[in-house]
């Protein structure tokens, strides 16, 4: 009976602990720096278009459309934090000068399953000027899930430590 209770407990623990944060309401951006500026998100085509699998696994799911993912990934982000960040659907879609312009290309999706965890790891080149930021984006849960939750999630998490490096 003891030995279970202990079990239990860590179990809530560690259900808790090894979330990734995919929230980012509150956070430390420097909202000064972002006021005035618009940060617009190109899709390359190039990006790839499905997420490799490893581990166990149980379950089919619909592949998500990765370019429609990325874009809600954008918009989902932008409302957390409250900075202008706008998606360029067209590629003849003019944008203003002022703007910053960033291509992204989605160069690895990959989903990592064990007996007791999923991870979903993205890989994205993140291209302003002649100036390419690699960044991953990270999304661990104690479970499995949909495979788009998980890429919007793990997308974000890439676009955040983008933002990082740019308000530096």
């Amino acid at each position: 009976m003891k030995f279970q209770k202990i079990t239990l407990c860590l179990l809530i623990f560690s259900l808790f602990s090894c979330a990734t944060k995919s929230n980012f309401s509150k956070n430390n951006l420097n909202k000064e720096y972002f006021k005035d500026k618009t940060i617009v998100f190109s899709f390359n085509e190039n990006s790839v278009k499905s997420t490799k699998k490893s581990g166990p696994r149980a379950g089919i799911e619909k592949r998500p459309n990765i370019n429609q993912t990325f874009n809600e990934s954008v918009t989902q982000f932008a409302k957390e934090t409250k900075i202008n960040l706008k998606i360029k659907y067209f590629k003849n879609e003019i944008i203003n000068n002022s703007d910053i312009n960033v291509d992204v290309e989605i160069t690895d999706i990959s989903w990592m399953f064990n007996l007791s965890s999923a991870t979903m790891v993205s890989t994205l080149n993140y291209k302003i000027g002649n100036k390419v930021y690699k960044k991953v984006g990270i999304y661990k849960n104690m479970s499995g899930g949909s495979e788009k939750k998980h890429i919007i999630r793990s997308l974000k998490t890439a676009h955040y430590s983008l933002l990082q490096e740019l308000q530096k």
